[in-house]
């Protein structure tokens, strides 16, 4: 025994049905939470290059928040790869 599943056609045959693609649903609320992410995320890329490009003499709490303002972005890099990859995946 096969386990697929046929449906006769009008000429005899049988033809193995095909699977129809899976539609994601993006709702309002992931939208606000990817925007949301994605936003902080560009505001602490922009910080940080901006402290590495314009401050001449950085001291070490400016050191500190330049920092910080890098693992944020890549933090919110990551969170939105993790996002998208959990919405494709549903």
């Amino acid at each position: 025994m096969s386990d697929s599943t046929t449906t006769p056609v009008a000429d005899g045959t049988s033809q193995t049905p095909v699977a129809e693609p899976a539609v994601t649903t993006v709702t309002a609320h992931f939208k606000l939470v990817f925007i949301c992410v994605a936003a902080i995320t560009l505001i602490t890329l922009m910080a940080s290059l901006y402290i590495g490009i314009f401050i001449e003499k950085p001291t070490e709490a400016t050191k500190s928040v330049m920092n910080t303002c890098s693992t944020l972005t890549n933090l919110g890099f990551g969170a939105m790869v993790g996002l998208l990859g959990g919405k494709a995946v549903n």
